[in-house]
Order: structure tokens, then C-alpha cells, then sequence
């Protein structure tokens, strides 16, 4: 008998563990959702309020991979020599 009165506990304390966890869960996935949800309408108003900025760290970027592209697709001779 005692063994099942254990067993009972463990389970209970087992299926409390499990509540707990999925409310944290729960918590923590929408505090990250709230957190996106505002820099997106931070970065909406940024692009909004400065197209032109916007447009110039884009083409950097752009301008960055193309640039990391042409070189892992380069001959390493003309490189590495």
C-alpha cells in the first residue's frame, strides 16, 4: 500500500511539473511574440520615416553578399597564390 501512495504522489507531482512548464511556455512564447510584434512596427516606422536610409543599408548588405559570393566563387589561385 505504501508503494501505491508514493506512486500517486510522484504522479501528481509529475503532472504539476508538466502544468507548470507548459504555462511557462505559454508565458515566454508570448512575451517573444509581443517583443517581434514591437520591432516590426519599430522598424515599419523607421523605413516609413526614412526611406531613403533604408534603401542605402539594403544595397549595402546586398552589396556585402554579392561581394562574400564572388569570392567563395573565385579560383582560390587568384586569391590565395
Amino acid at each position: 500500500m505504501e508503494t501505491s501512495a508514493e506512486l500517486h504522489d510522484l504522479t501528481g507531482q509529475a503532472e504539476e511539473a508538466v502544468a507548470n512548464t507548459k504555462s511557462a511556455l505559454s508565458t515566454a512564447t508570448s512575451s517573444a511574440a509581443d517583443a517581434m510584434k514591437n520591432a516590426l512596427v519599430a522598424a515599419d516606422d523607421f523605413v516609413h520615416e526614412n526611406p531613403w536610409i533604408a534603401v542605402g543599408v539594403v544595397a549595402g548588405i546586398a552589396g556585402a553578399v554579392g561581394f562574400l559570393a564572388g569570392l567563395a566563387a573565385a579560383p582560390k589561385s587568384r586569391f590565395w597564390s
